[in-house]
C-alpha cells in the first residue's frame, strides 16, 4: 500500500541483532535521554553527533536505511511549513535581513532558528522510529510497565496507562491502513487528488477524513468489547510469561549512552549557539 508503506512508527522488524536483544527497559531509558538531549540542543554540531550515534545504531540492529528513512516523507510537508514559519516570523535584536516579501522579513536567526527545529522533529521522530523498529510492542508494554510500577505506590494506574500508550501506537498504522483503503476506494469511483489547484485537492481530500474518523471509533468500540468479553481487569493479579533482565550487554550500552550524552553535554556547554 502507497500509504502504509511510508509508515515505520510502530512497525517493528523481528532481527536477532544486540540492539534487539536489549532489554526493553534499557532501549525506553536510552530513547528518553537522547529525547531529552534534543530539546537543549542549539548547535550543528551536536546534532552532527546525534547523527553519527543514530547511523551507527541503524547499523547494528541491521535496519536498512532507505525503510527508516522512508518513514520521513509523509513529515516533509510539515517539516518545511515549520522552517518557512521560523524564517519569517522569528526575529531578534541581532538578527540580519535576508530579503523581505509583502509584509514579511526573513531573517538569518529565522532561517537558523527553522533549520533547528526541523532537525529536532526529525531526530525525534527519528529515535523513536529506532525503538519501536527493534522492541515488539509487548517487550515495549511490558518494558514501561515495569519502569512504572514504582507509581503503583500513589495510586497510580500503571498497567492501563501503558496499555493505552500502546494501544495508541498501534492505531498509527490501523488509521493508515484505512486511510489507503479509503483513498483508493474515492481514486476507484472516479476522484482525483493530484489534479485541480491547492484549495480543490483540500476539499476533495476533507470528506475522506469523515469516513476515517468513524471507521477509528468503530474499530476502538469492537476492541472495548472485545476486551470486556474477555474479563479484562487491567494490571490487578496479572502474570508475566516472561521476566526482564538486564544483562552486560545492557550494562554496556547504558554506559554507551552515557559517555556520549556527556559528549554532547559538553558539546551543547562550550560550542555557542547559533540562536540565543
Amino acid at each position: 500500500m502507497e500509504l502504509t508503506r511510508n509508515i515505520t512508527l510502530g512497525v517493528y522488524l523481528p532481527g536477532e541483532t544486540a540492539v534487539h536483544r536489549l532489554d526493553p527497559r534499557t532501549k525506553i531509558l536510552a530513547t528518553s535521554a537522547l529525547i531529552t538531549l534534543l530539546l537543549f540542543i542549539k548547535s550543528y554540531q551536536a546534532y552532527g553527533l546525534i547523527l553519527l550515534f543514530l547511523t551507527v545504531v541503524i547499523f547494528l540492529a541491521g535496519i536498512p536505511l532507505k525503510f527508516a528513512l522512508s518513514g520521513l516523507k509523509p513529515m516533509l510537508p510539515v517539516l518545511f511549513l515549520m522552517w518557512v514559519f521560523q524564517l519569517f516570523l522569528y526575529n531578534s535584536p541581532e538578527a540580519n535581513v535576508l530579503f523581505s516579501f509583502w509584509i514579511f522579513t526573513a531573517t538569518d536567526a529565522g532561517m537558523h532558528m527553522g533549520t533547528l527545529i526541523s532537525l529536532r522533529v526529525f531526530f525525534l521522530f527519528a529515535v523513536t522510529t529506532i525503538m519501536t523498529l527493534t522492541t515488539s510492542i509487548v517487550s515495549l508494554t511490558d518494558g514501561m510497565e515495569s519502569l512504572l510500577s514504582p507509581l503503583k505506590k500513589v495510586g497510580l494506574p500503571t498497567q492501563e496507562l501503558v496499555m493505552t500508550m500502546v494501544i495508541a501506537l498501534r492505531f498509527v498504522l490501523i488509521l493508515a491502513e484505512e486511510l489507503d483503503k479509503i483513498v483508493k476506494a474515492q481514486m476507484a469511483r472516479g476522484v482525483a487528488f493530484d489534479r485541480g489547484s491547492f484549495i480543490q485537492r483540500t476539499k476533495k481530500i476533507l470528506p475522506v477524513f469523515l469516513p476515517l474518523f468513524i471507521n477509528a471509533f468503530k474499530r476502538a468500540e469492537e476492541l472495548i468489547v472485545a476486551m470486556e468479553a474477555r474479563s479484562y481487569t487491567g494490571g490487578r493479579g496479572r502474570t508475566k510469561m516472561s521476566t526482564l533482565h538486564m544483562g552486560r550487554v545492557d550494562i554496556v550500552a547504558g554506559l554507551i549512552v552515557l559517555i556520549f550524552s556527556a559528549a554532547v553535554i559538553y558539546t551543547i556547554v562550550t560550542i555557542t549557539p547559533l540562536i540565543r
